[in-house]
């Protein structure tokens, strides 16, 4: 019987990892929003909220972005 290899669980992954996948997935949010790279990480640096810790900066953007996509018209 062959073991499963468990997944590392997010206590064992460096948050900085975990950091720069929500900024990956901001960035990519962003531009499938605006539909260029450069307007894409305009509208992430606008909307970063300077109150919040570094560390929860990156979510709150992702979370913005999620809320304006699903307030766009749909095609």
């Amino acid at each position: 019987m062959e073991k499963e290899n468990p997944s590392p669980s997010s206590s064992q992954v460096p948050a900085s990892i975990l950091q720069s996948v929500v900024v990956r997935d901001a960035v990519l949010t962003a531009f499938s929003l605006t539909g260029s790279l450069s307007a894409a990480t305009a509208l992430c640096s606008s909307l970063v909220d300077d109150e919040l810790p570094e560390v929860h900066q990156a979510a709150a953007v992702l979370a913005r972005l999620h809320q304006i996509a699903m307030h766009r018209p749909k095609h």
